[in-house]
């Protein structure tokens, strides 16, 4: 049987066929495509398994509602913020992200999902102006603090509190590799209703999730414990989002997303 794939893989239409299905992934309603380069061997098995940014979108898609306006910080691949584009309908939605190999991707993946994102790829900071960006093999752990084994590179970024400003959005969604400690310091938040957080004690220490906590809370956000699942916290102003089912990974469920409640880490 090997043989007669070996020699079916030769044929250019079998080969082209086999290698497009094998950079697609489908994940609910959304189809990624994540190749090999510049996708990681560990995050196409994530996906693959079911378990790429699975609470995010889970969270996006039940915070998120019609006509809302969202703001996507560290799309990656798109998957966020097709959700949030799939939740909002005719919402806008703006997704940031800094590295220049996969903001193409997300840019890609939101076209062939059939909906409408600005993709910016811009890293976002405290201020305006170019940084310094630290690009991992996986890019997930890529970001704007340097670590081991990552390659430096420079990026223009836009002020978080510009952006916030600008596009006045109902809800965030942010994965941004540690810097949401810095983000949500004294940021006027007015305009938004629901958080969904990915929090990195493993860059800034629990105590930088704590103080991230308190940042939050002073511009007049709860944390919503019934929904937070292990470093992802969500955020409302009113409290409407604790009626929402939990998130339950595809393991809990026998493989159908769902929900369960989520242990938060502060």
């Amino acid at each position: 049987m090997a043989a007669w794939r070996n020699l079916a893989l030769r044929i250019p239409i079998i080969k082209h066929w086999h290698e497009r299905r094998d950079d697609e992934f489908v994940v609910g309603d959304i189809v990624i495509e994540a190749p090999r380069p510049p996708i990681s061997r560990s995050v196409r098995n994530s996906l693959r398994k079911n378990e790429y940014e699975t609470a995010e979108t889970y969270l996006v898609r039940h915070l998120v509602r019609p006509g809302n306006t969202v703001l996507d910080l560290g799309s990656g691949l798109g998957l966020t913020s097709i959700a949030a584009a799939k939740a909002s309908g005719h919402g806008r939605v703006v997704g940031y992200e800094a590295d220049p190999v996969i903001a193409p991707l997300a840019e890609k993946n939101v076209r062939r999902n059939g909906v409408k994102v600005e993709i910016r790829n811009k890293a976002i900071a405290k201020e305006k102006g170019v940084c310094e960006f630290y690009v991992h093999r996986s890019f997930p752990a890529s970001s704007l603090f340097p670590f081991k084994g990552s390659k430096r590179i420079l990026i223009e970024a836009d002020a978080s509190q510009d952006v916030v400003d600008e596009i006045q959005p109902d809800v965030i969604s942010c994965d941004i590799e540690g810097l949401e400690k810095e983000l949500f310091a004294n940021a006027n938040l007015s305009s938004v209703h629901r958080l969904v957080v990915e929090v990195h004690p493993q860059v800034i220490g629990l105590l930088g999730v704590l103080q991230c906590v308190h940042h939050l809370a002073v511009s007049g956000f709860s944390l919503v414990e019934s929904l937070c699942c292990g470093q992802v916290l969500v955020f409302d102003r009113d409290g409407s989002c604790s009626s929402i089912e939990p998130f339950k990974s595809d393991r809990q469920t026998g493989g159908k997303t769902t929900g369960s409640r989520g242990a938060a880490v502060a």
